[in-house]
């Protein structure tokens, strides 16, 4: 590593249920695997280069560390103090997928900026302080990959029974400890571990798609069309427009289009990536000029929310 940039080091420590100082090796490089790349991560939301060396293990349990290396020692500190924050920090009573959901508990992209800003700004300076990385390891603790790749580190601990419990620690660049250990039991591993990779339904109450190929037979084959610009495959579960269409009551031509309530499914890949697994319309509420019964429903229910929405504003 180049002598000229700046290092500073993460330690995680594996305890184990007897004395030895060695563990089945597919675990743990699948352990050291999901951390790199939680560093990793964590360099990437903060828009910057990092190397990652590892370091000849130590014993006492099992020790592995890595050295991280920048030209900025400031910015060094917050990489590998928010991941000592990070990786230990345990879901509130709800599971992390949930915690997501929840719009009142999601940082709003601005204020995740503006941290971020102001964490820079002081790393340039060399002057950061706990508070910051304390706001940065919060944004950091509300992105999927994160999230999904602490999931994958601790639902591969679960299923080796030898470690009781694992200690992350940040180290200088001599290996000292700047920080208390943060350990983590074995009772706690399960509550890293997501339940589901499923994320919740969006609705699009107004989606307007283009009919590219539409179902005009009966089975479960999905229609074609175009939605903001791309191209989709989706089930239309509107048993009233499907049997408007299969009486023919319906017909199509270049550049049909319908306006309708969309739902769109998605889920976490294992890297944390967010992959749509299926679109669907549940009410059709124009097809091209024309209000569906359920269209004039629609519209009436929003104009008597709206109203209501005022008369609480009001009162």
């Amino acid at each position: 590593m180049d002598k000229q940039l700046k290092e500073r080091k993460l330690q995680f420590h594996y305890y184990f249920n007897n004395e030895s100082h060695s563990m089945d090796a597919i675990v743990r490089n699948q352990c050291e695997t999901e951390i790199i790349s939680i560093l990793y991560e964590i360099a990437n939301i903060l828009d910057v280069s990092v190397a990652i060396e590892s370091e000849a293990r130590q014993e006492g349990g099992l020790r592995d560390i890595w050295r991280l290396a920048n030209s900025n020692a400031g910015i060094l500190s917050v990489i590998v103090g928010v991941a000592s924050i990070a990786i230990p920090l345990l879901p509130k009573s709800d599971s992390e997928l949930e915690r997501l959901q929840k719009e009142e508990l999601r940082l709003s992209i601005e204020e995740k900026r503006l941290r971020i800003q102001t964490l820079k700004q002081q790393a340039n300076k060399d002057k950061i302080e706990p508070k910051t990385i304390k706001q940065v390891a919060e944004v950091v603790n509300e992105s999927h990959k994160v999230i999904t790749r602490r999931s994958n580190l601790f639902k591969h601990l679960c299923a080796y029974s030898k470690v009781t419990q694992v200690g992350v620690s940040e180290l200088d660049c001599h290996g000292t400890p700047l920080v208390p250990e943060s350990l983590i039991k074995r009772s706690k591993f399960k509550r890293f571990v997501l339940p589901s990779h499923r994320l919740p339904i969006q609705t699009f109450d107004d989606a307007t798609i283009e009919i590219i190929a539409p179902v005009i037979g009966e089975g479960k084959y999905k229609w074609k069309g175009i939605w903001q610009g791309q191209h989709i495959n989706f089930a239309m579960c509107d048993k009233d427009f499907k049997q408007s269409v299969l009486s023919q009551k319906m017909s199509f031509q270049s550049g049909s289009t319908i306006r309708c309530i969309l739902k769109l499914n998605s889920k976490l890949d294992p890297l944390g990536d967010i992959v749509i697994t299926g679109y669907s319309v549940t009410s059709v509420l124009s097809f091209g000029v024309d209000e569906t019964p359920k269209g004039k429903i629609h519209r009436h229910q929003k104009k008597f929310e709206h109203a209501q929405l005022e008369l609480f504003e009001n009162a």
